[in-house]
């Protein structure tokens, strides 16, 4: 991923432990629903699927 990916400003802290959460996959959007980003916590292992609004 290059640095003008707008995910790597947008990756979440890890609300089990803290650290900053790495992209670990994506659903594109679908008609009216919107694309689905997971991010995965590299220290403990917990992850996290979101919405993610369209870029403005």
């Amino acid at each position: 991923m290059d640095s003008s990916d707008p995910n790597l400003t947008r990756k979440p802290f890890c609300s089990v432990c803290g650290a900053r959460m790495r992209y670990a996959r994506s659903i594109p959007r679908l008609g009216a629903n919107p694309e689905l980003v997971s991010y995965e916590c590299q220290r403990c292992g917990h992850v996290v699927t979101r919405a993610e609004d369209e870029p403005s």
